[in-house]
């Protein structure tokens, strides 16, 4: 358990780490990014190429540079793990639709007497749908974090 604890505890740590300027080669032109500049600010759009001091990225706006010393993190759209994450969404939806089902809804069960179906519209389906959902939003990977 000690190993497991101390494993994710370094992965963590590693993610945390500043990453190269030279990471944003796996970038290709077109790829969807968000770039945070050290104000907060989120730049989304498609990434355009970069050089050594700046990173261009073309905006709903227009097309925008930004000097790399004022980039404090790079995030590139990932698209991979939608499928899995929306099921394990789901799962946990009905999970807890289930329980609350189980217990609060016996309670209300003995005062208003729904049916299954019923029960099922209104606990099990709604929780489900919605943390699918929620699981299904894009995701980010960090390439490059500032140091």
């Amino acid at each position: 358990m000690w190993i497991r604890a101390l494993a994710l505890f370094t992965l963590a740590a590693a993610a945390a780490l500043p990453q190269s300027w030279e990471s944003l080669h796996e970038l290709k032109p077109g790829d969807p990014i968000v770039v945070i500049d050290t104000a907060g600010n989120d730049h989304k759009g498609q990434f355009q190429s970069y050089t050594g001091v700046t990173l261009r990225l073309n905006t709903g706006k227009g097309d925008q540079a930004i000097e790399r010393t004022r980039v404090s993190r790079v995030q590139v759209r990932t698209s991979s793990r939608r499928v899995r994450n929306l099921l394990i969404g789901a799962g946990i939806g009905v999970a807890i639709g289930f329980t609350i089902d189980r217990t609060l809804g016996a309670y209300f069960r003995n005062e208003a007497g729904e049916s299954a179906g019923a029960r099922a519209l209104t606990y099990v389906a709604p929780i489900g749908i919605f943390s699918a959902i929620g699981a299904a939003l894009p995701g980010y990977r960090t390439i490059y974090r500032a140091p």
